[in-house]
């Protein structure tokens, strides 16, 4: 019995790489979808000014979709890989052996951290960010030279008041 549990977990494991891997191939070729999405945005910015800010707008708006899309996929790969990882504690507690939760565990208190500002979370939203704000730029939808201003004030007025402690 001990040796089909092993056999089992054995099986699992490769599952879990194989999952792993799936989920960053996956990541890789959204990264290289959004890279030439930024590309051909700004291949098209590049001309005489003439560019239609609809067209813009739908190019940047399908690649934030598209963004959407693999932050999903990312989420139910992290499922997946949950609920892989609990049938690998259970069969660890048939074989009396526990070394995938124990370095699980190990990593307690860094996975947090990690886990909000990893890479594979984070793209999505950077694109996203990036697409409204060039959408914004190019259609002059807000006025960079007046927030700018702004911005040179308060921190001005903030080095003043700090000055005057």
């Amino acid at each position: 019995m001990a040796e089909h549990a092993f056999e089992f977990y054995r099986l699992l494991v490769e599952e879990v790489r194989e999952a792993r891997r799936a989920r960053r191939e996956l990541s890789n070729m959204f990264l290289t979808l959004n890279t030439a999405g930024v590309g051909a945005m700004g291949f098209l910015a590049q001309g005489d000014g003439s560019l239609d800010p609809a067209l813009m707008a739908v190019l940047a708006g399908a690649l934030a979709l598209t963004c959407i899309i693999w932050r999903t996929s990312n989420s139910y790969y992290t499922l997946l890989l949950a609920a892989k990882y609990r049938a690998i504690y259970a069969l660890e507690g048939e074989l009396g052996r526990h070394p995938i939760r124990e370095e699980w565990e190990a990593l307690q208190g860094k996975r947090r951290t990690m886990k909000w500002f990893s890479l594979e979370r984070m793209m999505p939203v950077l694109f996203i960010v990036a697409y409204v704000l060039f959408v914004a730029i190019q259609t002059h939808a807000v006025d960079f030279a007046a927030l700018e201003q702004q911005v040179r004030e308060l921190f001005a007025s903030l080095m003043a008041r700090f000055a005057q402690r």
